[in-house]
């Protein structure tokens, strides 16, 4: 009797879990993004971060261990592990917060989100993933939609090219650390794994901090109004711990360019979300770069067919 054999789902089953992480992803960093110019206009941008990430890791490793969790890291890992905080979360912080600061506020932190074209790169050369055609469609529409985004701001990033500079160095430091997730695959459970990751991470930038800030933390938040606490708030709870547990959540299960992918809708949120903020109207662009990135997730992450194999006799 014969009966034909189907290619295995379980690249399917990890796509469709990951919906949510994508969610939780787009919503809570895309609206941080005029939320946090709430926090940097009263705080200088290493002492905010100096004071929500840590924060964040221990509301995360709170959470792990309220519920029953190890919090424990292997000892053999903690090398490996400072290598993944310094590359996600103390290169990432860091250098795009300089690069912020040397550009026009806005549309200029999108070029950090070409951090999938770089984690794409490195994937095939260290882990030698395939790209297939369905992720290479999905890589050419996110680009072009962030390139619709950064639109006329080129001329504005050419006259601060060390800005520039800073923001892709950010994203290619992101894109390594991304990588090296998938490839030495840490057994620590993940919101373990979160929460240190932020906690290690931001050692390096709260050492910084005090060097650009000679106020310091405690007389910061002293004359802090509403809205920079909020932004402290949302940075700490939403933006810091459940968005990064989402974001690690998806380098961990997918592939690198899909989960590259997945974080191109946050800067299209975010511009959004400052158009509100500020009242101003959604322009072509912006609409065209909302369908670009709609169409590279749909490339990368709508299931696939089940094929039927030959059948077999047996």
């Amino acid at each position: 009797m014969t009966r034909p054999a189907t290619v295995p789902r379980a690249a399917g089953h990890a796509l469709s879990h990951a919906f949510l992480p994508i969610a939780i992803l787009t919503l809570v960093w895309g609206c941080n993004w005029p939320v946090l110019k709430l926090g940097v206009t009263e705080i200088p941008p290493l002492t905010f971060r100096s004071l929500t990430l840590p924060l964040a890791g221990i509301v995360i490793l709170a959470a792990a261990r309220a519920s029953g969790e190890s919090i424990a890291i292997p000892r053999a890992w903690w090398g490996r592990f400072a290598v993944l905080a310094l590359f996600n979360i103390t290169g990432w912080n860091g250098f795009v917060l300089f690069g912020v600061q040397a550009l026009p506020a806005g549309r200029s932190a999108i070029l950090g989100y070409t951090m999938p074209v770089w984690a794409t790169l490195a994937a095939l050369m260290v882990l030698h993933e395939p790209l297939g055609r369905r992720k290479a469609i999905g890589l050419v529409l996110g680009m072009i939609g962030m390139a619709l985004l950064i639109g006329e701001d080129f001329a504005l990033i050419r006259r601060s090219p060390f800005g520039a500079a800073m923001i892709i160095t950010a994203a290619i430091l992101w894109a390594i650390g991304t990588v090296l997730l998938r490839k030495w695959k840490p057994p620590i459970a993940q919101v373990t794994l979160s929460g240190w990751m932020l906690l290690l991470g931001t050692l390096p930038l709260a050492v910084v901090a005090p060097l650009f800030d000679e106020t310091g933390i405690a007389a910061r938040l002293a004359g802090l109004s509403w809205p920079a606490w909020f932004a402290i708030g949302y940075n700490v709870f939403l933006a810091g711990s459940l968005a990064n547990w989402a974001w690690f959540t998806l380098a961990r299960t997918l592939p690198v360019a899909v989960s590259g992918l997945s974080s191109l809708p946050v800067p299209v949120v975010g511009v959004f979300a400052g158009m509100i903020v500020l009242g101003e109207r959604p322009g072509a662009a912006e609409w065209l770069a909302l369908a670009f990135v709609l169409g590279s997730l749909v490339a990368v992450l709508w299931p696939e067919k089940s094929v039927a194999a030959e059948p077999s006799s047996g």
